[in-house]
């Protein structure tokens, strides 16, 4: 189907908005996320989202309050991003040990609330849709909540982006500089949270790392720049997350998924032409 014919559909009109939303927010945060060597944190928070989801659909059920799933995952990404901000958790705890408890507990707990839900009582999502994104489902609420997420996180970024720069690159520099870096490094968390939530309608959240973390890292091959590194990398988001939509509607192809695919083999084609270009510049001796 052509894509002028496709854009007459509301769905893909949302599914496309929600794409971009996601790539603006995956852009600015994921660049730090790449820069600061914290892809492994991003993975934890936003699997704790899943019990969130759950969690929502649990008390939608119990008939004790009807929040949108959307809004049970921000609440368990901001708490899990919290727990491992907090300085005297980061003091006590290794970081990798807080990511992975948090990470599991946060699958275990959705498994367990969606278990408990009456599917014929209220309608569920597919968990399949949850965990790999199905950008075909997002309504018009969904849209509203991204859109104000990711008008907070360009905020913060611009009010807190000099502080940010030096603590992404250097952390003990930040500390010198009379930066308070606990409860910046906790912003960050709250930030990466934030980040998540927009883009779980996108891709899910099994794939989430992989679009907060691959367009920042293609950026990076090219520039070293940190302002550089957010435009660029969200321009290649808009462009891969538009195409990579169509493509899946063309071709009756899992959206999320077929965005992610697309990232990598941009970032594989991204790292051969970068290497090719040093071998042709290469002085001869």
């Amino acid at each position: 189907m052509d894509i002028f014919e496709l854009l007459q559909f509301p769905f893909v009109q949302r599914m496309l908005i929600a794409g971009f939303l996601a790539s603006i927010a995956c852009g600015i945060i994921g660049t730090y996320v790449v820069v600061k060597r914290i892809v492994f944190i991003s993975g934890g928070i936003a699997h704790t989202t899943f019990g969130g989801i759950g969690f929502a659909y649990y008390l939608q059920y119990m008939g004790v309050l009807h929040i949108e799933p959307l809004i049970g995952a921000m609440i368990f990404a901001l708490i899990s991003a919290i727990i491992i901000g907090l300085p005297f958790i980061r003091k006590r705890l290794r970081e990798d040990s807080t990511i992975g408890i948090l990470w599991v507990v946060g699958m275990a707990l959705g498994v367990l609330f969606l278990s408990q839900v009456d599917r014929s009582i209220i309608i569920v999502q597919d968990p399949v849709s949850i965990l790999f994104g199905n950008v075909l489902l997002i309504k018009m609420q969904d849209l509203y909540l991204m859109l104000g997420l990711v008008i907070l996180i360009i905020f913060i970024t611009i009010l807190l982006y000099k502080d940010l720069q030096i603590l992404t690159f250097d952390e003990e520099f930040a500390r010198i500089s009379g930066i308070k870096v606990d409860l910046l490094y906790l912003m960050l968390m709250i930030l990466i949270a934030l980040t998540t939530v927009v883009l779980i309608k996108v891709v899910g959240v099994i794939l989430v790392i992989a679009m907060l973390t691959i367009p920042a890292a293609i950026s990076n091959l090219f520039t070293h720049n940190l302002r550089n590194m957010m435009i660029f990398a969200i321009i290649i988001g808009c462009i891969v997350s538009f195409y990579g939509s169509i493509i899946s509607l063309n071709y009756d192809l899992p959206p999320g998924a077929t965005i992610v695919v697309s990232l990598v083999f941009i970032f594989i084609v991204a790292i051969l032409l970068k290497n090719l270009k040093q071998v042709i510049v290469k002085p001869v001796k």
